[in-house]
């Protein structure tokens, strides 16, 4: 009995709340004189570290790990409208980075640094923790893969074809066709998210967009009637 070869693509996301939150600060200064600013942002260094520290525990508190462990120091002399070389302007940053569990925390601890001198909140990434993505991850692929096998269903059906054999499922690309693209088995996506205080006046509301896990795969079928 001839058999029809049937190949499909598929994929599927699923949602999920965020359950940490990394934010990163840049601190730093600028001035005429090096050490200056060098002490300046060390000392804001050690501020925003001491505050930190003081909500760290890997198990029970607020922020599950956080790091401190960039700076740059650095001159450059800047050049007037009219083409003069201009007194040297120092420059000294470091980086800040801190994943929260406790997202309260967090707006607080914003709250509390974000209006510093010196001060920049460069960022919130939102994400899963390692356990839900992985199992989101497994979830996605279970429905790409019934997905693709409803797609091989159809077309075997406009066939005139009953029976349908899987023979094969892969990752995109795997299975040696050249129409498929995309991310192997799954990326997650972090979205967007607003950060502007309440009408109040009160703490910073952080309304974090779901996290989004995809997964793509492909499947080939042997269908006859």
């Amino acid at each position: 009995m001839s058999e029809t070869i049937i190949s499909v693509a598929a994929s599927a996301d699923t949602h999920h709340s965020p359950e940490r939150a990394t934010v990163q600060l840049t601190l730093g200064f600028e001035g005429p004189e090096r050490q200056p600013v060098f002490e300046k942002t060390r000392q804001l260094h050690a501020e925003m570290s001491e505050s930190l520290r003081a909500l760290h525990d890997p198990i029970a508190d607020a922020v599950t790990r956080w790091s401190a462990d960039q700076v740059s120091v650095w001159g450059q002399r800047p050049w007037s409208q009219d083409g003069a070389q201009l007194p040297p302007v120092y420059h000294a940053t470091t980086t800040v980075r801190a994943r929260f569990r406790d997202f309260q925390a967090l707006a607080r601890w914003i709250d509390s640094v974000a209006f510093s001198e010196g001060v920049t909140v460069t960022s919130v990434d939102w994400a899963l923790t390692s356990a839900t993505q992985s199992a989101l991850q497994a979830d996605a692929q279970k429905t790409a893969i019934v997905t693709a096998r409803s797609k091989a269903q159809s077309y075997a059906e406009a066939l005139g074809l009953s029976t349908l054999r899987p023979i094969a499922v892969a990752d995109p690309g795997m299975l040696g066709d050249d129409t498929a693209s995309g991310s192997t088995v799954s990326v997650a996506r972090f979205a967007s998210h607003d950060m502007a205080k309440s009408s109040a006046g009160g703490p910073l509301d952080l309304t974090p967009a779901d996290v989004v896990i995809s997964a793509s795969i492909e499947a080939r079928f042997a269908a006859t009637a």
